[in-house]
């Protein structure tokens, strides 16, 4: 949803899904966070089909990145995702298990939050390839939490991870 120039906070999300029609699943993500007051979805990443991490025996994913305006505090932002991933069907039945849709808050200005149920910058990004490759796509030049751009980070080596560009529709 369009916000007005002024009062707002950029954040960085990372989006994933590896069940049931994952395009359409990815693409219903970002038409509803977009439609919620307080978000307004400003750029997009290609998506990227991944190899699991953490649980490997099953389905890959398909990856994206997302940079988004904001009114919300950080909290507010957080059950705003929740939502959305609760009316797209997330079940939560395994850590790293398979999902519908998976969206993290990455990065949220430069604010730091260590809570039980919320961790910004997420405590993982600068291991995972699958966030690290679009995040450096939108935002090549964003200084991540261990002092890097993003466009630097994106070119660790990562053992094990596979990440390849999604040819199939968008």
């Amino acid at each position: 949803m369009p916000l007005d120039e002024g009062n707002f906070e950029t954040a960085y999300l990372g989006l994933g899904s590896n069940l049931g029609n994952r395009e359409e699943n990815m693409k219903k993500a970002v038409a509803l966070l977009d439609a919620t007051p307080g978000i307004e979805v400003e750029r997009l990443s290609s998506w990227y089909e991944t190899a699991p991490v953490g649980k490997t025996d099953q389905g890959w994913f398909l990856n994206s990145a997302a940079r988004i305006k904001t009114t919300m505090p950080a909290r507010e932002l957080l059950r705003a995702v929740l939502a959305v991933e609760q009316q797209l069907g997330r079940v939560r039945r395994e850590r790293w298990g398979p999902r519908t849709i998976d969206i993290d808050i990455l990065l949220y200005d430069d604010i730091n939050v260590t809570e039980p149920d919320l961790e910004i910058p997420h405590p993982r990004m600068l291991e995972r390839a699958f966030v690290l490759i679009p995040l450096a796509e939108i935002a090549p030049d964003l200084i991540l939490p261990d002092g890097r751009r993003a466009a630097v980070a994106a070119r660790d080596n990562f053992p094990g991870q596979e990440v390849l560009l999604y040819t199939g529709g968008r």
